[in-house]
């Protein structure tokens, strides 16, 4: 615990700022994810049903691939439950106030059981910022973009 804290104080403190928010947004976005219809809070995860550019800047998608790796740090050391819609909101909402453009995908599948499953990634150009491991095997059913750039 005291090595991970070392490492934690060696970051410059604008990394150090994206821990702490990142670990606070990861708990706002679960409490809502628990408290309220998906209806309700899915206007402002983007433009339902676009598709951000596939072709982004390198220093962009340099910063996405930061966020991205934070963001799923962060989410295991979260006491609270911080699985891929979690991951893909707080990434989606880190990205966007950096004026990076990103698309939040949606995701079903049927298990071996047949029961539904469902899975969140995130995307920023052609790299899979959040939720890549085994996307492949889910049907799209929702995705929301983000294009604004500053």
């Amino acid at each position: 615990m005291l090595k991970r804290l070392n490492k934690f104080l060696a970051l410059p403190y604008k990394e150090q700022f994206l821990f702490i928010e990142a670990f606070l947004l990861t708990g706002v976005v679960r409490l809502f994810i628990l408290l309220l219809p998906f209806r309700w809070f899915s206007p402002v995860l983007g433009k339902h049903m676009g598709e951000s550019p596939v072709e982004e800047d390198v220093i962009m998608l340099e910063a996405a691939r930061r966020v991205g790796w934070l963001v799923e740090t962060v989410s295991f050391f979260t006491p609270w439950e911080s699985k891929c819609l979690v991951q893909a909101v707080v990434g989606k909402i880190i990205l966007r106030q950096q004026g990076i453009a990103n698309t939040l995908y949606l995701g079903v599948r049927r298990d071996e059981g047949n029961s539904l499953v469902a899975h969140a990634w995130l995307r920023c150009g052609e790299t899979i910022v959040t939720g890549g491991y085994g996307r492949e095997r889910f049907v799209v059913v929702g995705k929301f973009a983000d294009y604004i750039k500053i």
